[in-house]
């Protein structure tokens, strides 16, 4: 099974996934999402020639930027849901990895390609000291309309982190939860395991 989005949806992620860098001294999370996005459109573009003859390298570059600033882990637990309790912790491990491979996979090229498309930060919006949703708009470069994006973000071990990007109202945890959980339901976790792994294999 193709585990696939939205193709706009993908560039958005993309953008966002690649972002969240070397800002931990940013006063909030709209500020931080601020810095480090402008700072990946400046890496992309210096480079340009480098990662268009080059993919493999601008996977390396989004893989090193999303690891330490977007939690998978709680992004598996949450895309799981209930399944996250049968899992071993060998096989959750296995799935998280498995997912950070795909996302990256998918959605570097994508970040490239769309690399300057407008983006505007709106607002922040913090529940408690842990918790905040940063939203932003961003132009639909094909068609000129506005897309809404919100970044869920947790505060954890001093760092804040992403733990969902939902776009106009698409949630990617919940959309991989259906997947997850249709495949699970086919072959148990470790069926799941082997689907995303044949994927990632075949990409």
């Amino acid at each position: 099974m193709r585990f696939t989005c939205r193709s706009f949806y993908a560039v958005i992620a993309s953008f966002l996934l690649a972002g969240l860098v070397l800002a931990a001294d940013a006063p909030s999370p709209l500020k931080l999402v601020e810095i480090t996005v402008n700072d990946v459109v400046a890496e992309m573009n210096a480079n340009q020639e480098l990662y268009t003859e080059q993919p493999e390298k601008l996977q390396s570059m989004v893989l090193e930027r999303v690891a330490p600033h977007f939690d998978f882990q709680r992004m598996t637990q949450l895309a799981l849901a209930k399944n996250w309790s049968s899992a071993t912790p060998a096989q959750r491990e296995q799935i998280t990895n498995e997912l950070l491979q795909m996302i990256v996979r998918n959605y570097s090229n994508a970040m490239f390609t769309f690399r300057n498309t407008p983006i505007k930060l709106l607002s922040e919006k913090l529940s408690g000291e842990r918790s905040a949703r940063v939203r932003l708009s961003v132009t639909n470069s094909n068609t000129g309309n506005l897309v809404d994006v919100i970044l869920r973000m947790e505060h954890r071990n001093s760092n804040w982190q992403v733990v969902d990007v939902v776009v106009d109202g698409v949630s990617m945890v919940i959309t991989y939860r259906g997947t997850f959980d249709a495949e699970v339901s086919k072959g148990g976790i470790e069926g799941l395991i082997a689907s995303i792994k044949a994927n990632n294999m075949a990409n």
